[in-house]
């Protein structure tokens, strides 16, 4: 058994794989066995044994395909993980093939398919995007819209760019069953039956297949140049469902969803010259323009905190330059503030909830690119607290002085001064008086002010000479 030069073991022996579950799926070259008990720490999930019908020989083919993975970092060999089936393990004993073990397909790949025999768990092949979508939702298969087509479209192109790219390989048996697609997450497209693939260069140990209505013009070994024919084709197909759809060449069947340069890059696709035809990598930027996507990953400017301490329940705000970014978010502790990266600058407050450094990420379909401010302190407000003051206790004494004796107070002298009034006015020269007051002793309360004013005849109020003085 081997090792990748990672240290990582590349091959295992069937007793090796423990107790063998139920069959998931068979096909013409192997069946597929779930491994309920075995776990690898290099591969994330569960993991299935895809069983050979007939033993492979020499599994150094096997082998490089396994080791490719290994050679990658970990970032890289997740992105591998997500987009592709690729084996992990090559399942030998007597010196060949008789397997590999590979993750398990995610549930979203799959759907509830009305059958003749009731309700069935079936994967969710590419050639249900060829289908008429009305006939698609009558028997449990989604209908993607134009938008998700062209999503697709673009996730197929990506993930084959990445095996082209970074592994080095050919698919070549790019088919309708040979890759599955969800719409709930990306990427979209994954790859299947990876244990055929080959590095550019080499011919494979496992048979690569050429399937019927998928036949390169050139024929001959399968090479980069096959894998983009075959490419061209799914995007024809994909974007142009319907009637006969599995089986269409023609590049103007897919004229309504493509522009005028797409249009030209299919017609090259599908053309004769295997030189001529567009990478997966120059597909795949294609469609994100037709997306409105970006095409590179984002990067962040200048960035600063516009103070490095500020009091417990206050805002700090970040200044902010973002290039090909669709979102920027500023974090402080577990609390975040994400805002719009269109505009490319920006200012956006964050209440930190303790002392630390703020982190400023920015985003986009390709990636995140982030940066540390600070680190900025976090201090609680002065409280107020009321001190106690003692306070001496004072005595006051009491005096108790009694008045001179003999002391009274003399009466106030009674003045009758009848007051100096102006006169009204005058009339011919004689001027009218005021009515006369009467005297203080002979006045009632209350008073009777229209007899006094207009000389009528006074008013009895019911009281009598004096009755009024003493109340």
């Amino acid at each position: 058994m081997g090792s990748s030069s990672s240290g990582t073991a590349m091959s295992v022996t069937p007793a090796e794989l423990g107790r063998i579950g139920g069959q998931l799926g068979k096909g013409g070259e192997a069946s597929v066995f779930d491994l309920p008990g075995l776990t690898y720490p290099d591969v994330p999930g569960p993991l299935v044994y895809k069983r050979y019908r007939a033993v492979h020989g020499s599994p150094d083919s096997l082998r490089r395909v396994v080791a490719a993975r290994n050679k990658l970092d970990v970032v890289a060999r997740g992105r591998l993980d997500s987009i592709a089936a690729w084996p992990v393990r090559v399942v030998e004993e007597n010196g060949q093939a008789v397997g590999i073990v590979m993750p398990r397909i995610p549930g979203a790949y799959f759907d509830r398919v009305q059958r003749n025999a009731g309700v069935k768990q079936s994967l969710r092949e590419v050639q249900n995007l060829f289908i008429d979508p009305a006939r698609a939702v009558q028997v449990g298969r989604p209908a993607p819209t134009d938008e998700e087509r062209l999503r697709v479209c673009r996730d197929f192109a990506g993930g084959l760019a990445f095996l082209h790219e970074e592994l080095k390989v050919v698919f070549g048996d790019i088919n309708a069953m040979n890759e599955v697609f969800r719409l709930d997450a990306e990427p979209m497209v994954m790859f299947l039956d990876c244990d055929a693939v080959r590095p550019n260069g080499v011919v494979a140990q496992v048979r690569q297949l050429d399937a019927p209505d998928w036949l390169p013009p050139e024929g001959g070994a399968l090479t980069l140049a096959t894998d983009h024919y075959k490419l061209g084709l799914f995007i024809l197909r994909c974007l142009s469902p319907g009637t006969g759809s599995s089986v269409k060449t023609d590049p103007d069947a897919a004229a309504a969803r493509l522009d005028t340069e797409g249009m030209a890059m299919l017609r090259r696709a599908l053309g004769s010259n295997p030189a001529d035809r567009p990478t997966a990598r120059e597909w795949e930027v294609r469609l994100r323009r037709l997306l409105g996507e970006s095409l590179v990953p984002p990067r962040l400017g200048e960035v600063r905190v516009d103070r490095t301490m500020v009091l417990s329940g206050q805002s700090v705000v970040v200044e902010w330059e973002a290039l090909e970014a669709d979102w920027v978010e500023v974090v402080a502790g577990s609390r975040s503030t994400r805002v719009d990266g269109g505009p490319g600058r920006g200012r956006t407050p964050v209440e930190p909830e303790t002392s630390g450094r703020i982190r400023v990420r920015a985003g986009n379909n390709l990636g995140v690119d982030e940066r540390e401010l600070g680190p900025v302190r976090v201090v609680s407000p002065p409280g107020v607290h009321q001190l106690p003051i003692p306070m001496p206790q004072v005595h006051w004494p009491v005096l108790d002085v009694p008045g001179p004796p003999g002391l009274e107070l003399l009466p106030l002298p009674r003045v009758d001064l009848p007051p100096e009034v102006p006169q009204l006015f005058t009339t011919g020269g004689n001027g009218v008086s005021w009515p006369a007051v009467p005297a203080p002793q002979g006045v009632g309360f209350p008073l009777d002010l229209q007899a006094m004013l207009t000389e009528s005849p006074e008013v009895d109020l019911g009281y009598r000479d004096g009755e009024g003085a003493g109340r």
